[in-house]
């Protein structure tokens, strides 16, 4: 599986992530492929695990996230130079309500290692604030939740939830996944981060 990163050439008409891209675009990735899913076989084959990194990863732009009180901040504030994961979910979402257990458990273990960011897919409808913080009072949710513009589903072209990159401590893509992340999974990811 491979993410499309939509940092030079936005394609749709969101109008808020497009305006976010044109007016914050520090990088380029015109000749940069974008780091495609490590397979759990090229986890255990791999002597070095940060040889399936590749040196011309795609860099997350230092996009503006909100806390669930409305305060700004952004990517590159939140993880603070400390690789990060960005967990994108939704309350009402069976897989995410399945991966989140150990997402928080990895939260709890590593959390001053690892920025975890767990970026919720609030759409005003089905995902709002008031779904949300009953979800965390009912779960419980202890990690730290973040809501974006739509910025985040924008720059990795996806709808899907969950969503989770993994990042590099420079703050490029070391992994990605599309739907529900193994607990497996999350621990291999969690010692190349580490």
């Amino acid at each position: 599986m491979q993410f499309c990163l939509a940092i030079d050439t936005p394609q749709s008409s969101n109008s808020l992530a497009e305006t976010y891209l044109e007016n914050h675009k520090t990088i380029d990735h015109k000749d940069k492929k974008p780091q495609s899913h490590i397979e759990q076989e090229d986890v255990n084959d791999s002597k070095n695990p940060s040889e399936t990194i590749s040196e011309e990863a795609p860099k997350m732009p230092d996009i503006p996230l909100f806390t669930l009180d409305g305060e700004e901040t952004s990517f590159d504030a939140v993880r603070q130079g400390k690789p990060a994961i960005i967990n994108y979910f939704a309350s009402w979402v069976p897989p995410c309500k399945q991966e989140l257990p150990h997402f928080l458990a990895a939260y709890e273990t590593h959390g001053d290692e690892i920025s975890f960011i767990f970026l919720n897919a609030m759409d005003g409808q089905r995902e709002t604030l008031e779904t949300l913080t009953k979800f965390m009072e009912e779960f419980p949710f202890t990690g730290p939740v973040f809501t974006d513009e739509g910025v985040f589903a924008y720059i990795f072209q996806t709808n899907s939830l969950p969503t989770t990159v993994f990042f590099n401590a420079d703050g490029t893509i070391s992994n990605g996944y599309l739907g529900y992340v193994s607990e497996t999974a999350l621990q291999e990811n969690l010692e190349i981060l580490l």
